[in-house]
């Protein structure tokens, strides 16, 4: 019995060593894509918010707001995210995404994130510029650069800021 016992504690730890010693990047597919080796520095930030500010200057905005972007990863079908830079001041309407997380990296500026709840005041079939919904029931954090913010699929949610204040983020959108 105690050969039995003995050939079992070995057999027992030998199988956890060979667990411990496998490699478990082994059998990843390397798909080299120099192009998309990307470093955002201060620099190159101060270079995209110049240019989103001057978009903004120019009346670019989305549905009519003081909102723009630029795409700094665009999407592509071999990946699940991209990333956008966006500037932004004042009001702008919620949105909501199917299968699409938002994570937010404040970059510069602050404001107020409104996350859940249900859109109301919105006309349903009607022009998106000039409308102005509200998040009713959502709950609200004050972000500053720095901060980082989750937003799940299937969640409504905002981001404002005073009349006269911008703020401006990475959005890192993951495509499910």
């Amino acid at each position: 019995m105690r050969l039995f016992n003995s050939i079992l504690v070995v057999a027992v730890i030998g199988s956890g060593l060979v667990v411990v010693a496998q490699d478990v990047f082994q059998g990843i597919t390397k798909e080299p894509r120099p192009e998309e080796y990307i470093h955002w520095n201060s620099a190159s930030f101060m270079e995209i918010k110049s240019e989103l500010q001057q978009s903004l200057r120019e009346g670019s905005g989305i549905f009519g707001t003081d909102f723009v972007y630029l795409n700094g990863l665009p999407a592509r079908e071999h990946r699940a995210h991209n990333v956008q830079f966006i500037h932004r001041s004042g009001y702008t309407q919620p949105e909501i995404h199917e299968n699409k997380w938002d994570i937010y990296v404040i970059v510069d500026g602050h404001g107020t994130a409104r996350i859940g709840g249900e859109r109301v005041n919105f006309i349903e079939g009607g022009p998106n510029e000039g409308q102005y919904p509200e998040l009713e029931g959502a709950q609200e954090y004050q972000v500053e650069t720095g901060d980082i913010l989750h937003v799940p699929a299937r969640v409504w949610h905002q981001m404002v800021t005073d009349p006269n204040e911008t703020i401006t983020y990475a959005l890192i959108n993951i495509i499910h």
